[in-house]
């Protein structure tokens, strides 16, 4: 849509919308000339939801969580069940108290459902309701009385509640309650009291509910304690400290023994190595088994050989009997033992006089053999040793397999155990942080300030209210032009006929009162004028019809058909205008009316309605001495009509084989021009049946036409005329909308 366009539609019904605005004005003034004074009273109340607790018993503490409850304590603020017990102290100070805030008129003490209430019975159920907390239900009779005469003082939860408002003040933990009535000392009573019932709520429900959890969580951490304690019994029973310590007991023994046992060993192999050495000596001393006699070393050697012996024997029978034992006063005996051995051994070499590296071959041999026996003694000794401690170890580890096989099953009840341990102590630990937030959470809550009657009343807001009505009407009446323009879908500019026809424009004609003036006075300019806007609107009239006369004139062609889509669009008077327009430049014109619909051309010219009868073959006479007869002079000299009975038929139909229509060109010798008016496209097939006997077709299309499909389809038809097409004229157009390109 041209913004232009609405532009001067909006500007045309300037009027309209600025009378709308002021009227939309006046009535809010007039609604709101007796509005009542406002009185505003608040408080605030801290909450400690946002803000930590300066003494800290936890640190549980989550922004989320503090706006969830600035929410609930809102909407707690908001219920009915604390704004019912604000309403039941404000009627009982109304009812007992010498200076009630409201009071009812007259007329309202005459109501049948006052009458018929007992006051005392209401106060002493409202003073019930109040230590109660409880609210008064309309399912019963009696106190749906009262709820009644609640909505008569005007103490119902839907007056109270419109009163207050109820918000978090931006960043911080403060809540505001403000209230607004038309008594200044009810304001201030009703935030006050609003505050004192909420607190007394919210601490009875809030107790209730935190002593429930916490008995249910005191009765689950009794309950993990009890399985805590009864797995511990299980595995007391199955002994499994002792069974844990004797097993990691025979473990280290086993360690222990392993570690001797390779020692032992280690050192047979080198005995094993150091006899073997020995035995090759011998040989390279000739050596035999027996030693020679000799007086003066066998006594000493032999007495030492047997103590060796006794010593070592001692030493083995020790050893033997720890391994057999395990007793650690065994080991101690048999080390001290060893060290004795040692030291014998030690002597009895240091006492030997011959040694391997000097002395006679005898002596040598000697002292060989002794030493050969000792290493085979020690061989035997270490044998038993070793025999000893495998069967000290296998005895061990079968005795430590038992007892692991019995661990398992101890070490799954041990894990049970410490499982039931932690279930017990988190339930402990809920049950703990549940006692802490009962006692410090419940009394967060603090009336910061006290609510005062407001001195003054609130700023009256009525002319904001006058303001805001004008300027609702404004923007609606505007908005509702704009969308009846854009909902309008006719062709009433130029560029909207460009956009949706799409035909030649010849000539755009503006909208005349043809009822009061005459159409042959308004073109020849012969009318006068009442004011400046008539006469500018004839002239662009008058102007409109010549520019369609110069088109006409141009064109070249002499006979002419008027047609249109649909009825209703002018063609009657433009083809008279256009016929008075060319008089007055000395041109003679001819008008048959084959429009037999509708046969207002007729009518309006009061023409003969002959065109039916005419006809070249029934007299000898000319067919323009014929016209010349028939046709009516419509008293201007120039201008001569042929009128039709008019009917439902169409001309191929109606007129003879002979008629006029076939011989229109040899009217051109007598009349300049030859207007045809034919019938609506849409409707009828007259004018397409009139085409074949003129030279150029002129389309008139009304501005408030609406252009439909069938509209589309006649368009299509006039632009298939292949030459024939003179031009379209739009016609009625609003003169405002003459210039909107």
């Amino acid at each position: 849509m041209d913004l232009l366009y609405l532009f001067r539609v909006l500007l045309k019904r300037k009027w309209i919308i600025i009378g709308s605005a002021i009227l939309a004005a006046v009535i809010a003034w007039y609604f709101t000339r007796n509005e009542p004074k406002i009185y505003r009273s608040s408080t605030r109340i801290s909450t400690g939801f946002a803000v930590a607790d300066e003494i800290k018993i936890n640190d549980n503490f989550n922004i989320f969580d503090a706006d969830v409850k600035f929410n609930n304590a809102i909407n707690t603020l908001n219920s009915p069940s604390v704004v019912s017990l604000l309403s039941y102290k404000l009627i009982l100070h109304d009812l007992n108290g010498p200076t009630p805030f409201r009071s009812l008129s007259p007329t309202t003490r005459q109501l049948p459902m006052y009458k018929e209430l007992n006051l005392d019975e209401a106060k002493r159920v409202f003073t019930e309701k109040l230590e109660t907390m409880s609210v008064l239900t309309s399912y019963k009779p009696d106190e749906k009385k009262l709820l009644e005469l609640l909505n008569l003082y005007g103490y119902s939860y839907k007056a109270l509640n419109m009163g207050f408002n109820i918000y978090q003040v931006p960043r911080t933990d403060y809540l505001q309650i403000d209230y607004a009535s038309e008594n200044p000392e009810l304001a201030a009573f009703a935030v006050n009291n609003l505050y004192q019932e909420f607190l007394r709520y919210y601490r009875n429900i809030r107790s209730a509910k935190s002593q429930e959890s916490i008995d249910t969580l005191e009765s689950i951490m009794e309950k993990k304690k009890q399985d805590w304690d009864e797995k511990n019994k299980i595995l007391r029973g199955e002994g499994g400290l002792t069974t844990t310590s004797e097993t990691t007991e025979k473990y280290s023994l086993i360690s222990e023994l392993e570690k001797t046992l390779t020692v032992e060993k280690n050192k047979q192999t080198e005995t094993y190595y150091e006899l073997r050495k020995v035995n090759q000596q011998l040989s390279a001393l000739g050596g035999g088994t027996t030693p020679p006699n000799n007086n003066t070393t066998a006594p000493n050697t032999s007495r030492n050989n047997e103590e060796l012996i006794l010593a070592r024997k001692a030493l083995n029978e020790a050893y033997q009997e720890y391994l057999r034992t395990g007793d650690k006063a065994q080991l101690a005996k048999y080390n001290q033992l060893q060290t004795e051995y040692n030291n014998k051994y030690a002597g009895s070499a240091s006492a030997d006089p011959g040694t391997p590296g000097g002395g006679t071959p005898e002596t040598k041999k000697n002292t060989l053999l002794e030493k050969k026996n000792d290493l085979e003694y020690d061989i035997e000794a270490s044998n038993a040793k070793i025999e000893g401690l495998n069967s000290r170890l296998n005895s061990l580890r079968a005795s430590a397999s038992s007892v692991s096989s019995k661990g398992a099953s101890l070490e799954t009840l041990m894990d049970e155990v410490k499982l039931a341990e932690r279930d017990y102590l988190d339930a402990k630990q809920k049950y703990t942080n549940a006692l802490d937030q009962n006692s410090s959470s419940i009394n967060n809550f603090r009336q910061l300030q006290i609510a005062q009657p407001a001195i003054e009343p609130e700023p009256s807001k009525r002319k904001a209210i006058v303001g805001m009505a004008g300027a609702v009407a404004f923007v609606s009446v505007t908005l509702i032009i704009i969308l009846l323009t854009y909902l309008d879908s006719s062709i009433k500019t130029p560029i909207i006929f460009s956009r949706k026809v799409n035909l030649k424009l010849i000539s755009m004609v503006n909208m005349m009162n043809m009822k009061t003036a005459n159409l042959k006075d308004m073109v020849a300019g012969a009318l006068r004028e009442s004011d400046h806007l008539e006469k500018h609107r004839n002239n662009v009239f008058r102007e409109s019809i010549r520019k369609l006369r110069y088109e006409i004139e141009t064109s070249g062609k002499k006979i002419f058909l008027f047609t249109s889509t649909k009825k209703g669009q002018g063609k009657t008077t433009l083809i008279q205008a256009l016929s008075y327009s060319l008089s007055l430049s000395k041109k003679k014109i001819l008008i048959i009316d084959t429009n037999f619909s509708n046969n207002d051309l007729t009518i309006q010219l009061n023409a003969d309605p002959v065109l039916e009868k005419i006809s070249t073959d029934k007299n000898n006479r000319s067919l323009v001495d014929q016209i010349r007869f028939l046709s009516k002079d419509i008293g201007v000299g120039s201008v001569f009509a042929i009128g039709s009975e008019g009917g439902d038929y169409t001309p191929s139909e109606v007129l003879p084989r002979e008629n006029l229509l076939n011989h229109l060109h040899s009217l051109t010798q007598e009349f300049d021009y030859i207007f045809l008016e034919g019938p609506p496209l849409n409707d009828f097939s007259d004018s397409k049946e009139l085409i074949q006997y003129v030279d150029s077709v002129v389309a008139i299309f009304s501005a408030t036409h609406v252009i439909k499909q069938i509209d589309k389809e006649s368009i299509k038809f006039l632009k298939e005329l292949n030459g024939k097409f003179c031009g379209s004229v739009l016609n009625m157009i609003d003169l405002e909308n003459v210039n909107v390109i």
